[in-house]
């Protein structure tokens, strides 16, 4: 019989990064994939992008739980309706192993009622160094988790020093790489035309989320960069954060400039499109993980704003700043201008895979034997 593998996906942004493995593991024969949408997907001021996961998904299960505030008990509030229906779900299709990404309050609340379940898990993206409470959620998950993913070698000696057994990690590189180096991105003409934009411009990409430990600035943070990208006078493309602490705060900054002819703003964007704007911007401001991961696969200059990043593997192409509107105007005066710095990013190289990450899960998978020996776990040391 085939393995019944199950993905939860509350954002946007996690699903964008797991399509590939997901597309990978339904081509399998010998593996049955399920994905359930929930959270942000759910919220039309969010764009109600789980329209998009059922477009390409069409057995897509709903769980119906979302995000009531913007404070930092919004996503503490969440967990418990939510983890209510995912366990009522799970026991009426009871999946084989279920897969979790990163350090969302989604990804911990399924690790949490799988562990309690007895429903083998496997993280990718774990081991890695963030900073707020998105760093002690991703370690939490990894303890949770049955087997892990991560991109790097650098994450996999993390995994191994928080206790878990060898045999359990596996390298597979970061699933965005997937889609990267291997499906057709929009044309630069396509994407501009889509999102109306003047071919004959340079643009500035914006993407900032809350830090949970600072949510209560989030919204002078988001206007500090806003005026700092505001001096250049170029295009600016803008979308909203995840519906973290501060998220609220974060969009109405943002749609203060909706009647800014220079700004275009939009609640969602989908993968490719958002993979293709990474490629054809000027530079990208703001704290988002992409712009660690993905950016230096296509050598635009990245200003990374904030603490939200600390530590972070990336690529050269990374200039951190703190939260100061001067600070940023530097990095990206740098980024559009400066000749000697824009020459040595023409030679930087993506360390966060090969784009082989989706097939290389699917054998894993389908090689995996479900017994007594994954389920139970104890600490190295």
């Amino acid at each position: 019989m085939k393995k019944k593998i199950a993905y939860v996906s509350g954002t946007r942004a996690d699903f964008g990064l797991m399509t590939p493995v997901l597309r990978a593991l339904d081509r399998s024969p010998e593996l049955d994939l399920m994905v359930y949408a929930t959270g942000m997907h759910l919220m039309p001021e969010f764009g109600e992008t789980a329209k998009e996961v059922e477009r390409e998904f069409p057995r897509t299960k709903r769980i119906d739980a979302v995000f009531s505030g913007d404070g930092r008990s919004g996503a503490a509030e969440f967990i418990g309706p939510f983890i209510a229906s995912l366990v009522k779900v799970f026991g009426e299709n009871r999946p084989d192993f279920v897969l979790t990404l990163g350090d969302r309050v989604e990804m911990l609340s399924t690790a949490m009622a799988c562990a309690y379940l007895g429903i083998p898990t496997g993280q990718i993206h774990g081991g890695e160094k963030t900073y707020t409470v998105d760093e002690m959620v991703r370690h939490a998950i990894t303890k949770l988790s049955q087997l892990h993913f991560p991109a790097t070698q650098t994450s996999a000696e993390r995994i191994k020093r928080l206790g878990e057994d060898e045999w359990r990690i596996h390298v597979v590189g970061a699933p965005a790489l997937d889609v990267i180096l291997n499906e057709q991105l929009p044309s630069r003409d396509e994407l501009f035309a889509a999102l109306g934009l003047d071919l004959n411009r340079k643009f500035i990409l914006l993407t900032e989320h809350p830090v949970s430990e600072e949510f209560e600035d989030a919204g002078r943070q988001m206007a500090e960069s806003i005026v700092a990208v505001k001096i250049f006078g170029l295009p600016v493309v803008v979308s909203y954060p995840n519906a973290d602490a501060g998220g609220r705060k974060i969009i109405e900054v943002i749609d203060g400039e909706k009647n800014n002819p220079l700004f275009h703003i939009f609640p969602s964007i989908p993968f490719k499109q958002f993979l293709a704007l990474e490629r054809e911007a000027a530079v990208w401001v703001g704290n988002s993980s992409g712009a660690m991961i993905e950016s230096a696969s296509f050598k635009t200059p990245v200003v990374n704003v904030g603490l939200r990043q600390l530590g972070r593997e990336r690529g050269k192409n990374v200039m951190d700043v703190p939260h100061e509107r001067a600070a940023i105007i530097r990095a990206i005066e740098i980024s559009l201008n400066d000749r000697d710095y824009l020459a040595k990013l023409s030679g930087i190289t993506n360390p966060w895979g090969d784009g082989q990450t989706g097939p290389r899960i699917a054998k894993l998978l389908e090689d995996l034997v479900i017994d007594s020996k994954l389920l139970a776990k104890q600490i190295t040391y």
